[in-house]
C-alpha cells in the first residue's frame, strides 16, 4: 500500500524542482511558522537563521561546514586529542574495505547535514541498499537543498569513524552555543535520535527542560566542553560547538551555524540567541584570528 508520507514527499521533491531552493525554503518556513521570514531586523531565532540562509553569504565559510575539512581547524585551536578517530576518507563509496571496518561504525557525508549512517554490525548490514542511499547523498550538491551558501562549492566525499561507545553505549550529545566569542550554554542528550535534550545555561542551569521527564543535572563533561567552545568560537561571529562525550572524553564533531535552517520550532532555543545578529556575519573576513 502506497503511504501518504511517501506522496507527501514527491509532492515535496517536485515543488522544490519547479521553483527552485529558495521559493521552495519560503514556502517550507511559512508552512511552519504561518508567515514570510521577518529580517529587518531579524528578532525571532528563526528569523535569524533565516536571515543567513536567504541573506548571508557564509561561503568564505564552508571548510568549517565541512566534517573533514574542519578537523584542521579544531586540531589547530585545541589539538587533536580532541577529534574522533578516524578510519578512512573516501571519494566514492566502493573505495571502502568493509573487511577491514569494526564491527560497529558511523559513516558521515562531509559536505550536508543530516546525511549520516550508523552501522551496527558489520556483517549483518545490506551493503548494497547502504551504497545506493550514501551515494544518493555524495552526489548531491547540499547547498541546493534550501539555497544555502555556507555548503556552496563543497565535494561530497564519505567520511568513516568508529561508533564510540558502540550501539546502547553511554554516548552523550553536547551542543554549545557561543556567540561574539561568548558561552550562552548548550544542550545535552544522549546520543540517540529519540533521545530527549535538556538545555543549561552556562552555569548549569536548566533553561530549556526536556519536553518530558525529569531533566538530568549537566554531564560532568559540560564545563569542559564550554571551554573548548569558546576557544573555538572565538573567531568566528556565532558559532554553536557539537561535541561527543564518552566517558569524559571529548571528541569535536562539528560546527553549526544554521541550526534547524529557521525550519524548526525549537531549535534554536530563544534563550541562546537573544543578543545573535547574524548581521555580525557581513563583516570580512568573516573567520578572524
Amino acid at each position: 500500500m502506497f503511504k501518504m508520507s511517501s506522496m507527501r514527499r514527491i509532492v515535496e521533491r517536485a515543488h522544490h524542482l519547479i521553483v527552485g531552493p529558495r521559493l521552495h525554503y519560503l514556502h517550507r518556513f511559512r508552512r511552519i511558522h504561518g508567515r514570510d521570514p521577518i529580517l529587518d531586523p531579524p528578532i525571532e531565532p528563526f528569523d535569524k537563521i533565516a536571515y543567513l540562509v536567504l541573506r548571508s553569504d557564509l561561503s568564505s565559510i564552508s571548510h568549517l561546514a565541512d566534517k573533514h575539512l574542519v578537523r584542521d581547524f579544531v586540531r589547530a585551536r585545541v589539538g587533536e586529542s580532541f577529534l574522533a578517530p578516524m578510519l578512512g576518507v573516501y571519494d566514492r563509496f566502493d573505495q571502502i574495505d568493509h573487511g577491514s571496518l569494526p564491527k560497529s561504525f558511523v559513516i558521515k557525508c562531509t559536505h550536508g547535514c543530516r546525511w549520516n549512517e550508523r552501522v551496527e554490525d558489520r556483517d549483518a548490514v545490506d551493503w548494497r541498499r547502504l551504497g545506493r542511499r550514501l551515494e544518493r547523498w555524495r552526489r548531491r550538491d547540499y547547498s541546493r537543498v534550501w539555497g544555502e551558501s555556507l555548503y556552496r562549492g563543497l565535494v561530497g566525499r564519505l567520511m568513516v569513524e568508529p561508533w564510540i561507545g558502540g550501539p546502547g553505549g553511554d554516548l552523550h550529545d553536547v551542543k554549545i552555543f557561543v556567540d561574539g566569542g561568548r558561552p550562552r550554554g548548550g544542550i545535552v542528550h544522549l546520543a540517540d535520535p529519540t533521545a530527549q535534550c535538556t538545555g543549561y545555561d552556562v552555569s548549569g542551569n536548566v533553561v530549556v527542560p526536556a519536553e518530558a521527564g525529569a531533566d538530568p543535572p549537566p554531564h560532568p563533561a559540560y564545563e569542559r566542553c564550554i571551554e573548548i567552545a569558546t576557544v573555538l568560537g572565538a573567531s568566528l561571529p556565532a558559532v554553536r560547538v557539537d561535541m561527543l562525550v564518552h566517558e569524559n572524553r571529548i571528541c569535536v564533531g562539528e560546527l553549526t551555524f544554521l541550526s534547524g535552517a529557521g525550519l524548526n520550532l525549537r531549535v534554536p532555543a530563544a534563550v541562546y540567541t537573544r543578543d545573535f545578529d547574524p548581521r555580525g556575519f557581513d563583516r570580512r573576513p568573516i573567520l578572524q584570528g
